[in-house]
Order: C-alpha cells, then sequence, then structure tokens
C-alpha cells in the first residue's frame, strides 16, 4: 500500500497557514515552538528529496531482512563489530564478515518522539530506544510498545523483522519481552 500523500499535504496545511498568518503580521518567517516558545526559522523552499543509494556491497543486510534476520557486520582482521553495519572495517580497512544478531538484548535507553519530521507524520508518536546484543551490538529501533510506562531502563527486548506500513517494506523494531510474556501475544502494529 502506497504512501497517501495527500493525507500528508494535509497535516501540514495547518502548518503552512500559520506560517503565512504569522509572516503577513511580522514580516518574518519565524515560528514560535509549542513547546518551548523558541522562535523556529521556517524554510520559504519547500525541499522535496528522493534518492537511490548504491548499496551492492551491503545487500546482504536487506536479503536478512526478507528472511527474517537482522544481521551486524565483524572485522575479519580485527574483530571490530558494525551495526549499522559495513563492508569494510574502519579501523584496518579489511573486509568484514556477516552475522546475525540473535536472542535478547538490554534496552540501554529510551525516548518518546512528539516532534516528528514531515515524512513522519502520519505515524503516531512512538518511541525509539538503543538496546544491546549478546554479540555486543548496540541497536537503535522503534520500540513496539503502547506507551513509556509499559518500559523502563534495563528492560529485556527482542529484535524483529517487521513490514512497514503504509511504505510496505521490511525493517527492525524493538519488542519489550515483558509486554509479550504477560499476554502471550504480540503488540499491536502502529
Amino acid at each position: 500500500m502506497p504512501l497517501d500523500r495527500s493525507k500528508i499535504e494535509e497535516m501540514l496545511r495547518p502548518y503552512l497557514a500559520a506560517m503565512e498568518e504569522e509572516k503577513g503580521r511580522t514580516g518574518l518567517p519565524l515560528l514560535r515552538d509549542e513547546k518551548s516558545g523558541d522562535p523556529l526559522y521556517f524554510g520559504q523552499r519547500e525541499l522535496r528529496l528522493r534518492y537511490l543509494i548504491p548499496v551492492k556491497s551491503l545487500k546482504e543486510f536487506f536479503d536478512g531482512l526478507a528472511r527474517g534476520e537482522v544481521l551486524y557486520t565483524r572485522c575479519e582482521n580485527c574483530g571490530l563489530k558494525y551495526f549499522p553495519p559495513q563492508p569494510t572495517c574502519s579501523r584496518c580497512g579489511k573486509g568484514t564478515a556477516w552475522l546475525r544478531i540473535s536472542g535478547e538484548g538490554e534496552l540501554l535507553t529510551f525516548t518518546k518522539v512528539y516532534s516528528k519530521p514531515a515524512s513522519f507524520l502520519h505515524y503516531d508518536d512512538y518511541i525509539v530506544g538503543v538496546a544491546r546484543f549478546p554479540e555486543q551490538v548496540s541497536v537503535l529501533a522503534l520500540i513496539k510498545a503502547r506507551d513509556v510506562t509499559e518500559i523502563r531502563m534495563g528492560a529485556r527486548v527482542r529484535l524483529v523483522v517487521e513490514r512497514r506500513e503504509p511504505e510496505n517494506y521490511y525493517t527492525y523494531a524493538l519488542i519489550p519481552v515483558e509486554a509479550t510474556e504477560h499476554t502471550g501475544q504480540t503488540l499491536p502494529e502502529d
């Protein structure tokens, strides 16, 4: 299901209208941040960005997602580990091997995102966190929880592959283990 651009445009209309009103009143492209009251510069030129990035050397990562696995890389020479993965080691320049992140990790930190970039406006507010896994790699990902009260630092989390809607592509997310142990069910998709 493709992303409905008209819904995004509809969500942006109030911001654009408020900007035009404020610009007419003050003559400046500034708005006040709703939370802090600080001035925000409102860019007057729309930037739409689509890009193609060559990922031949990282295709194994995407193939892993299609198989339901999240992969990292480890230098075959010095052992340095990378997530997100990279094809060569930054330390010694040698090649890396592809390995699977497995098991449960420990949630190191998290935050709820209320102020989203325009490309995420079609999502409800969401929680992101960093977890450390037994392979000694840290992963930044969305956390599948209804509310921040359901999670805590130090909690056990599982790394799962899911299909993100409405964009319809595979990505990964963190699921608190306690939430699935108590109910026996996974949390609903956003």
